[in-house]
């Protein structure tokens, strides 16, 4: 069954299409609308970013001899595998920052006391950069810190 045809909004992608999975996190409960969708130009901009980078990457591996002073197999797969490497973390990097769970708007609830954490703006919040390790390496990911006043703790709440 279809978001559409379960009464939930779709969901538009960076990339235009539409999602099957329901609202939590996102417009219907007070997510920023920049999370949500990002303009056909900054996609674009995003592209032209990624395709200057591939470029880089090609050059380092081939040069303009097509060997760039790679002699033995390792050589070449070393290289192959650090310049898709980066390329596989930026990619993270930037789809992380569209994640609507970065943030997750102005109202939340404390995950251990179950009260409201309200801030009078989603900018009120405090950004905290989070790293992770994936199969290619860290990626740096900012999220929304929450502080909740009758607990004193600090939680990121889920988009």
């Amino acid at each position: 069954m279809t978001a559409i045809a379960e009464g939930k909004r779709p969901i538009l992608g960076w990339w235009g299409e539409a999602h099957a999975w329901g609202g939590r996190g996102r417009a219907e409960s007070g997510g920023s609308a920049m999370t949500q969708r990002q303009s056909a130009k900054d996609i674009g901009e995003l592209k032209k970013e990624f395709v200057a980078k591939a470029e880089g990457a090609f050059d380092e591996m081939f040069g303009s001899d097509g060997q760039n002073g790679l002699v033995a197999f390792t050589q070449r797969e070393d290289r192959a595998c650090e310049a898709t490497d980066v390329l596989a973390r930026w990619l993270m990097e930037k789809h992380l920052e569209l994640d609507p769970a970065g943030d997750p708007g102005v109202k939340v609830d404390c995950p251990i006391c179950g009260g409201p954490v309200e801030y009078g703006s989603a900018g009120q919040a405090e950004m905290e950069i989070r790293e992770f390790q994936t199969r290619r390496g860290k990626v740096e990911y900012q999220r929304a810190a929450r502080r909740c006043p009758r607990c004193r703790r600090i939680f990121f709440p889920h988009g």
